[in-house]
């Protein structure tokens, strides 16, 4: 009866536009801290891996698991399978932190007679998306006032620990590859559970070791600096940074920062320049040459980034054009060659030794590069001439031109003779 209400209890959130998860529970890697002293005497923390669950269901439900720690998320206005989207659960890698405000406490909007909180800051990883933001675990303890992790209360297994999700920030571009002169979105997103909110948010770039504010607006006091976000859809929770164009190849992250005293949470979205290879070969459609000689063919891949190709001469045998045959010999390679963007170019080279039984042969430089979704293809077909058999071919049509041409005389000839012959009176 529990399950067929619970089915229910889906149904109903998938009746509206956006559909809830239906994962009831995700287990969670959770990165405990304990607190201690070295050999010294002064004050460390050890770091204990445990396995725990979050658990989307109602207040006083059982654990997960009895040996484990269950973070039951009950109470609030933001439901976070709402931002899974249709992941399944092996799909989602999860961590759990402990999150230390220093001591210092200040009260949740959305606080209820409890004058203090436990925070934990999640994160969700799947390979189209990240999702963090914070776990409010409502206390009766008052505040410690010191450093939250010289008191942290001990979590035991078993223990069902109630929170509400305070903050959610998400954003569907983790990774992010763009062309060289193309405009970008980094999108980032973010729902509070309480309207009115005083947040900062802020947006940073990483290329190479230089660290730079690109923009930061509070939504307190309207003051903003940089450009890149659009205010108004800044205020409906959407801070996506447009990112410009550039030209010339780099590589970096990008951070989305959220703070809201007393918490501060940020995404961090890779970048990189992905150039597609262009490529051409020194030869036309048909290759001419001649038995006995030799010729170098090159196949270039030109203005591709990152630096990983793969190429490959395949020969096609003309008894066989269905054989593929990598390994053709005396192939090599340049070294790499820099461009002025920063994209580099590569050559690999094929030399031909021909006899005439390879005249037909057709001859493809393959190129493998990230950037494609299918390798690209470049053919010529081998022509070989026979400079002897052509010289003998000559010297037979011509003979035979002579002899036609002298017994078309000879025909002739004898024709005019016989008429000559009818002319005559006897």
């Amino acid at each position: 009866m529990v399950f067929l209400f619970k089915i229910l209890f889906l149904l109903c959130l998938c009746a509206g536009v956006q559909c809830v998860s239906n994962i009831l529970s995700l287990n969670c890697w959770f990165f405990d801290e304990e607190s201690l002293k070295d050999d010294k005497g002064n004050p460390d923390i050890r770091v204990i891996h445990r396995v725990v669950y979050l658990k989307f269901d109602q207040k006083g439900d059982a654990p997960v698991n009895p040996d484990s720690v269950t973070f039951l998320l009950t109470g609030t206005n933001l439901d976070l399978r709402l931002h899974l989207e249709e992941a399944k659960e092996d799909e989602l890698k999860c961590e759990l932190h402990r999150y230390s405000t220093n001591g210092v406490h200040v009260p949740w909007p959305r606080q209820e007679t409890q004058d203090y909180n436990h925070w934990y800051n999640y994160i969700i990883r799947h390979r189209l998306f990240t999702v963090t933001g914070f776990l409010r675990q409502p206390s009766l303890l008052p505040a410690p006032g010191q450093h939250d992790y010289h008191n942290w209360t001990v979590i035991k297994n078993g223990d069902v620990l109630t929170t509400t999700v305070a903050l959610i920030m998400k954003t569907k571009t983790p990774e992010v590859k763009t062309a060289l002169g193309s405009k970008t979105k980094l999108d980032c997103q973010f729902v509070i559970d309480h309207e009115g909110a005083d947040y900062t948010v802020e947006w940073f770039s990483q290329i190479n070791t230089r660290r730079t504010q690109l923009f930061s607006h509070n939504s307190r006091s309207g003051l903003t600096k940089g450009t890149g976000v659009d205010l108004k859809a800044l205020k409906k929770g959407d801070a996506s940074y447009d990112l410009p164009a550039v030209d010339k190849v780099s590589t970096g992250t990008f951070t989305c920062s959220l703070s809201m005293n007393p918490v501060v949470t940020s995404l961090r979205i890779d970048w990189t320049i992905e150039e597609k290879p262009k490529v051409s070969l020194t030869v036309k459609d048909v290759l001419s040459i001649e038995n006995g000689k030799s010729q170098r063919i090159a196949c270039l891949a030109d203005h591709y980034y990152p630096l990983e190709v793969q190429m490959v001469w395949y020969r096609y045998k003309p008894a066989a054009l269905s054989q593929k045959d990598p390994d053709v010999f005396n192939k090599t390679h340049s070294s790499h060659l820099s461009n002025h963007d920063g994209t580099v170019s590569l050559l690999s080279y094929l030399d031909l030794h021909p006899s005439v039984q390879d005249s037909g042969t057709q001859f493809t430089c393959r190129v493998f590069h990230q950037s494609l979704t299918a390798p690209i293809r470049k053919t010529f077909i081998l022509n070989v001439e026979d400079p002897v058999r052509n010289l003998f071919i000559f010297e037979v049509v011509f003979c035979a031109a002579i002899i036609s041409a002298f017994l078309y005389m000879i025909c002739n000839m004898r024709s005019a003779r016989r008429r000559r012959i009818g002319l005559l009176p006897y």
